[in-house]
């Protein structure tokens, strides 16, 4: 019991640090309604990660963590780090991070790329989307590490998607059968996910039968992370994760 009390106290700890470090960038993220700040949350969950009240317990249908397994979401998460994930979300636009289930019931975190009734492809590593490529801008050298492999140096790409609001980062490592994809029309109700780090993601690109997820049905939607709730790199806590 002692173990536990000091366990709880150093993880209430760590987390109230990492809310008085970021909660004046966190006013600008998700609108101005305080309960949807990271601290708010984050300091929520952590009450609610100790506490054996069912009152309190009601946190965990709206907000879950979620690990990050691998390095298919390199350079936007790093292996091993976690983030907190709003589980009413349901409304998937191009750019959007999401979590959605595979057939065999796991939890997978990816990009969307095409929503349903689109056109998906892809060129040489470039998305096209109903006959448009995304535009691609090299914005450095990146190492993409893995604990179970040695670190691959590679080009870390500025990439905007068609439809995409924004832009986000992708890593590209060297070439790779994905890296060319027929077009292929996206079905109905369904979704076309990418990882960031192209070479080592079994996204929609890679069939069920070899370990990928194919197009993604709407209805296995279970959330999107909102915030880095751990990590390994302090400067990372508390940094917006749905983009």
């Amino acid at each position: 019991m002692t173990g536990l009390a000091l366990a709880s106290l150093a993880t209430i700890s760590y987390l109230v640090v990492a809310c008085v470090r970021t909660w004046r960038g966190s006013r600008d993220q998700f609108g101005r309604r305080w309960w949807t700040r990271w601290y708010a949350l984050t300091l929520w969950y952590a009450i609610s990660a100790v506490s054996a009240s069912a009152a309190v317990d009601l946190f965990r249908p709206s907000y879950r963590t979620f690990y990050i397994a691998s390095i298919s979401m390199a350079p936007t998460f790093a292996k091993n780090e976690s983030v907190l994930s709003d589980m009413s979300w349901r409304t998937p636009q191009i750019g959007n991070i999401l979590l959605a289930r595979d057939h065999d019931g796991r939890v997978r975190i990816y990009r969307v790329a095409a929503l349903g009734g689109q056109t998906f492809a892809m060129r040489q590593g470039v998305p096209i989307i109903d006959g448009r490529a995304a535009t691609q801008i090299e914005a450095g050298p990146i190492i993409v590490s893995d604990t179970s492999t040695d670190g691959r140096l590679g080009s870390m790409m500025r990439e905007h998607l068609p439809g995409e609001a924004g832009e986000h980062r992708i890593a590209h490592v060297a070439e790779f059968p994905q890296d060319d994809v027929k077009p292929q029309r996206v079905p109905p109700g369904s979704i076309y996910l990418l990882g960031d780090d192209r070479d080592m993601a079994a996204d929609s690109r890679v069939p069920l039968e070899y370990g990928g997820v194919g197009p993604v049905p709407v209805s296995a939607i279970v959330g999107r992370p909102l915030y880095v709730l751990l990590s390994h790199n302090p400067s990372r806590i508390g940094q917006r994760a749905d983009h």
